[in-house]
């Protein structure tokens, strides 16, 4: 069986943002989901990298996708 995922990626995109990507993913028919975790941003600059296992616990309540880290 082929599963094509969605990458939700916490370095770039704000978790509320994130978590409708993902709904929306599901909706046009990725069959699974995954996210990167990081403890902290890795430049300044780069004002994201929300905290991946509260949002997991969001995106498989707000999805059917199997969602990994």
């Amino acid at each position: 069986m082929t599963v094509f995922g969605f990458h939700a990626s916490h370095e770039q995109i704000r978790p509320s943002a994130l978590l409708e990507a993902v709904q929306l993913a599901e909706q046009v028919g990725f069959t699974a989901a995954m996210c990167s975790d990081h403890f902290s941003p890795w430049s300044e600059r780069q004002g994201q990298s929300g905290f991946a296992w509260s949002w997991l616990g969001s995106a498989l309540q707000a999805t059917s996708l199997p969602v990994g880290v």
